[in-house]
């Protein structure tokens, strides 16, 4: 018996949380030269925070990418779910913050935001399938039985 298993992760998906991690981890670092106008309007506790806990979410998602098993696709699953509140927060904090100025720095925001979501949705029923691949496979079978 054969099953194959279907992997909806794409090279998007990681080229993003790749940059992501370098751009949010640079911005943290070095805000006031690389930070948008709209997130140092936030101030430089508040906006390092924010890039800091999104350059650390993007981390454990590309951890999770390259772990193996159900163990990497939970980690990948924890650093989306993370990666979705700090970048709802900081989307909406621009937005309340810059108004219409901040549009378009907070509209990306939120849309990181629901992009994670759905990745993490689909994170949950691939670990399901596998998890039940798991279950089939380690039946005890009658002696004789292949």
């Amino acid at each position: 018996m054969t099953i194959t298993l279907r992997r909806s992760r794409s090279p998007f998906q990681i080229g993003v949380l790749l940059a992501l991690f370098l751009l949010s981890a640079a911005s943290a670092l070095f805000f006031d030269a690389m930070a948008t106008s709209s997130a140092r309007e936030l101030g430089p506790l508040l906006g390092r925070l924010m890039y800091g806990g999104m350059a650390l979410a993007a981390c454990v998602g590309l951890a999770g990418v390259w772990l193996d098993d159900v163990v990497g696709l939970l980690v990948e699953r924890v650093g989306l779910l993370s990666l979705s509140c700090w970048s709802l927060a900081a989307g909406l904090a621009v937005l309340a913050n810059s108004g219409i100025r901040g549009g378009q720095f907070g509209g990306y925001m939120l849309a990181v935001a629901l992009m994670s979501l759905w990745r993490a949705w689909q994170i949950g029923r691939e670990a399901r399938e596998l998890a039940t691949v798991r279950h089939l496979t380690t039946v005890d079978r009658p002696e004789g039985e292949e």
